[in-house]
């Protein structure tokens, strides 16, 4: 029988409505697994209560902690797979960074599957426990190996580079608007069990920075908007604040105006790595316009294109690359560059 390991966090899933009638985390990994008993004749499941927060709490130090907790855990012989139970308003960037910090290596051939729930424990229409359970044949899936750090949530599977919550309220949030494959695969019932099918080949969506296997302190990185009448204020800002990169979450193909610009062009030359992505959901950024502001403009002075990456997923890419040794506006052209390859 398969072991997997899950990882509890907190999120929607572990939610009950208090005596104030407010919504707030009250129930634990162990009494969600309690009410899938079916599971026990099929998966050898391990718990850990990692946290019991809103994603809207999760930072980048927590999440680098429980990187080193995977590592751990995926050195372990009797382990085949880990799943995460994570609130969802912030898991497209736990997982994107979880993706992009675990090499191959420390994945060690295994699968992280992250999953959580729109719905609370105790809702009518709960999603919880049925996200889980796909999560977890996912998780216990052979052809899951070598695809990074997945999403099943609403019986799609995900790849941490794409995944994208895209409404507040529907359970089946997430897509991956920029992926041309849209899903890696779909979970279904399948009489007593699950069907896993995959759409895709097994590969990594995204080029892992390698670091070492204990927790990585990660230095500050913001992101800026872009909107009409935008100026260089925030960004100045940004860096006397300490910000060793910062995000352009700039409009259209990877555009700003000429104040904005400016402020740009100050920061690179003081050697401050800045990475150009675009509001736009899909088509990423790219340097297509030679005007003041235009993309091609932004490149010629050292700025590097985030290429599909949102901001807040690019701004995570960014922080990694710089406990990688990646320092200098020039490292992240030559890191970002890869990537188109992907």
């Amino acid at each position: 029988m398969k072991k997997i390991k899950v990882f509890f966090t907190g999120g929607t899933i572990a939610m009950r409505i208090d005596a104030d009638g407010l919504l707030k985390p009250a129930v634990s990994g162990d009494e969600l697994l309690a009410q899938m008993p079916q599971l026990q004749h099929a998966i050898c499941v391990e718990s850990s209560q990692f946290s019991n927060v809103s994603s809207s709490q999760m930072s980048g130090a927590l999440c680098m902690e429980l990187r080193s907790q995977i590592i751990q855990t995926l050195a372990r012989a009797d382990i085949f797979g880990i799943v995460i139970v994570h609130g969802t308003d912030t898991m497209e960037e736990s997982a994107f960074l979880l993706d992009a910090a675990l090499t191959s290596a420390q994945l060690a051939g295994k699968t992280v599957v992250m999953t959580g729930a729109m719905h609370s424990a105790e809702h009518v229409n709960g999603d919880g426990l049925s996200n889980l359970a796909d999560a977890l044949a996912v998780a216990s899936c052979d052809d899951a190996a070598g695809r990074g750090v997945l999403v099943a949530m609403a019986g799609q599977i995900h790849a941490a580079r794409w995944v994208r919550k895209m409404d507040s309220v529907r359970v089946d949030t997430f897509a991956s608007p920029n992926d041309a494959q849209t899903i890696q695969g779909t979970i279904a019932r399948d009489g007593d069990g699950f069907k896993v099918a995959f759409t895709t080949v097994a590969a990594r969506s995204m080029p892992a920075i390698s670091l070492a296997d204990s927790a990585v302190a990660l230095d500050r990185v913001d992101i800026i908007s872009m909107h009409s009448g935008a100026d260089g204020a925030l960004l100045n800002a940004s860096v006397d604040l300490g910000a060793k990169a910062v995000v352009i979450n700039a409009v259209g193909a990877g555009n700003v105006n000429e104040a904005l610009f400016c402020a740009i062009q100050e920061v690179l030359s003081k050697q401050i790595p800045v990475m150009i992505s675009t509001r736009c959901i899909t088509g990423g950024s790219l340097p297509a316009y030679g005007y003041v502001g235009g993309g091609q403009q932004l490149q010629k002075i050292g700025a590097c294109f985030a290429a599909d990456l949102p901001a807040h997923k690019a701004r995570l890419y960014a922080q990694l690359a710089l406990a990688g040794g990646y320092k200098t506006p020039h490292d992240f052209v030559s890191l970002f560059e890869q990537l188109d390859s992907q």
